[in-house]
């Protein structure tokens, strides 16, 4: 079984949960961009297919995902349930600017709060 996170691009920080819509939340569109960005944050990610990444992070195997077309869905990044990838999330928000939402569904941001999406 494995954990997802999606990532998006936040039109303004902070947000909270009743600004959560479209507008706020948009998709990241540069294909080039995602993965340099990623590259520079996952030491060792290697990209099996065009759409379908692979690292290690925590000890664990992590996954990424890509659409075929970017305007279909975000960039999804499935993980184990054997370790939380939470403050690891957070950091790679932090460092990169984007928002992550996970399962519970939360809301990580860059530099704030997480908080129910």
């Amino acid at each position: 079984m494995a954990y997802t996170y999606l990532f998006f691009q936040p039109a303004r920080l902070p947000l909270s949960t009743d600004e959560l819509s479209p507008d706020t939340v948009l998709m990241l569109r540069d294909i080039h961009h995602i993965k340099t960005s990623l590259a520079q944050m996952v030491p060792g990610l290697e990209w099996a297919l065009p759409t379908w990444g692979h690292a290690t992070v925590l000890g664990h195997g992590v996954e990424f995902h890509l659409p075929d077309n970017v305007s279909d869905g975000p960039l999804a990044m499935h993980c184990s349930l054997r370790t939380d990838y939470t403050a690891w999330v957070q950091a790679l928000c932090d460092a990169l600017g984007w928002l992550a939402f996970d399962e519970r569904p939360m809301c990580l941001q860059p530099h704030g709060p997480s908080f129910p999406a």
